[in-house]
C-alpha cells in the first residue's frame, strides 16, 4: 500500500530512553516502529512528562504537548491517572497536528482527539480499544463509581466505533461485546499485540535472578488488576513444597499493600520485588524463569503473556478476556482469577514436573513464532487504514 502518514494520540507514551512501564506504551511504540520499516511516516503524539518536546526513537518521532501545564503535573508512569485522560485530549487539541492521513486514538479520550483531529483536518480516525475492565469494576472500585465506569465504557465504545472509520481491538473477547452495544461489524476488527523476534526468543541469555532457587516471574503494574494479591496469596503453599522464589517485576499504587502481604504471611524470604524493569531487559528476566505467572482479573492480549511464550517459557495464566484467544490448553495452564488454591496447585503441578513444563514451553513457542510478530501485527494494522481511507 501507499506511504501514509500517522500519527498515534495516546496519554502515555516513550520517553527518549523508551519505556519502563505500560504495556499499552510499549505495543504502541512497537507498532509504530514497525510501521516505519514498512515504509510508513510514524509520529506517537503523548502527554508530556517534563515538558513539550520531540525526540525520535529509530524512525519513529514522539510529540510531546501540554497545556497549562496539565500533562507535567499528571505524569505517572506507575499509574494513569483519571484526570490525566481527561486533560489530555485538550492539549492535543490545542497543538499543532495537521497533515496525517490516519489520526489512529489509543482507547476512550484519545480515540474522541483522533475523531476530532481527524474531521478538523481532513484526516481519518482510528480507533483501537485494549480491553475492557466492563467485568472487573465492581472487584476494583466502589459500586457507584463500577456503575459510572461500565455505563462510560457501554456508551463510548460502540460511539467511538460509529465515529472513527475502523475500531481495532485487541482482544476479541470486546470487540463481539461492543457489536451487541451496537458497533457497525463491518468497521470492527480484532487484532492482537505482537513481540519482537530479535528481542524476544528462545536464545536470550538469561539473568541470573535469584540463584539456586526455582523462579516464578512476573512483570505487571502493581494495580488491583493485575491479580498479584492471588499470586502471593498461593506462595506459602508452593513454598512449602518446592524450593521456589517468586520474582515480581513493576511498579505502582498497589505496591505497598502488596508489600505489606507478604510481610502478614512471612515471605520476605519468597518474594522479591525488583522494581520497574525496562523492556529492553526484559527479554533476560523472562529466559531466567522457570515458569511465568500472570494471575489478572482481565486481560486483552497480555503483550507480556506473548512476550514470555516467544521465549519459550512455560506459562501459567487466569482465563479471562483474551489470553485463551493466545494461549490454549496445550500451550500453558489456564486458571480461574482470583482464586489463590487454584494458582497454587497449578504451579505446584509444573514445578514437580520438568517435561510437562518442556511440552508447554515448546507449544508456547510454536503457537506464537510466525503468527504474532509486530511485522505481522502490522500488516493487519495496514489493511485496517487501506479500508479506513478507502
Amino acid at each position: 500500500m501507499k506511504s501514509l502518514r500517522i500519527a498515534h494520540i495516546y496519554e502515555l507514551g516513550p520517553r527518549p530512553e523508551g519505556v519502563l512501564l505500560g504495556g499499552i506504551e510499549v505495543a504502541l511504540l512497537e507498532l509504530s516502529k514497525s510501521l516505519a520499516k514498512r515504509g510508513h511516516e510514524v509520529t506517537i503524539i503523548t502527554g508530556a512528562s517534563n515538558g513539550a518536546a520531540e525526540f525520535h526513537i529509530e524512525d519513529v518521532l514522539i510529540k510531546t504537548v501540554d497545556l497549562a501545564d496539565t500533562m507535567k503535573r499528571t505524569w505517572d508512569p506507575a499509574n494513569l491517572r483519571f484526570a490525566r485522560q481527561v486533560a489530555f485530549p485538550f492539549a492535543a487539541l490545542a497543538a499543532e497536528l495537521s497533515g496525517f492521513d490516519i489520526y489512529h486514538g489509543h482507547f476512550y479520550t484519545s480515540g474522541v482527539a483522533a475523531n476530532v483531529l481527524a474531521r478538523k483536518y481532513g484526516g481519518n480516525a482510528v480507533n483501537t480499544i485494549h480491553g475492557s475492565y466492563y467485568d472487573i469494576w465492581r472487584y476494583i472500585e466502589p459500586p457507584v463509581i463500577s456503575s459510572l465506569y461500565k455505563l462510560t465504557e457501554r456508551t463510548l465504545a460502540p460511539m467511538l466505533a460509529r465515529m472513527s472509520k475502523m475500531q481495532i481491538h485487541t482482544g476479541g473477547y470486546f470487540a463481539r461485546r461492543v457489536i451487541k452495544w451496537g458497533a457497525p461489524p463491518d468497521k470492527v476488527v480484532t487484532i492482537h499485540n505482537g513481540f519482537d523476534p530479535q528481542a524476544f526468543n528462545p536464545n536470550v541469555v538469561s539473568s541470573d535472578v535469584t540463584g539456586d532457587k526455582t523462579v516464578l516471574f512476573t512483570a505487571r503494574r502493581l494495580v488491583e488488576k493485575n491479580g498479584l494479591e492471588y499470586l502471593i496469596l498461593a506462595m506459602p503453599d508452593v513454598v512449602a513444597q518446592h524450593d521456589a522464589e517468586l520474582v515480581i517485576a513493576g511498579d505502582g499504587p498497589h505496591k505497598q499493600y502488596l508489600q505489606n502481604l507478604v510481610a502478614q504471611h512471612d515471605l520476605q524470604n519468597d518474594v522479591s520485588f525488583i522494581g520497574a524493569v525496562p523492556h529492553t531487559k526484559l527479554p533476560q528476566f523472562i529466559s531466567a524463569a522457570d515458569v511465568v505467572v500472570i494471575p489478572s482479573l482481565m486481560e486483552a492480549s497480555s503483550l507480556f503473556l506473548i512476550e514470555s511464550m516467544a521465549c519459550k517459557r512455560p506459562v501459567i495464566a487466569t482465563n479471562v478476556g483474551g489470553i485463551p484467544e493466545i494461549m490454549n490448553k496445550s500451550c500453558g495452564v489456564l486458571v480461574p482469577p482470583r482464586d489463590a488454591f487454584e494458582l497454587s496447585k497449578a504451579i505446584n503441578q509444573l514445578l514437580a514436573d520438568h517435561d510437562l513444563r518442556d511440552n508447554f514451553a515448546r507449544a508456547a513457542y510454536v503457537a506464537v513464532k510466525d503468527t504474532l510478530t509486530w511485522d505481522k501485527i502490522a500488516q493487519q494494522t495496514e489493511s485496517a487504514y487501506a479500508k479506513a481511507v478507502s
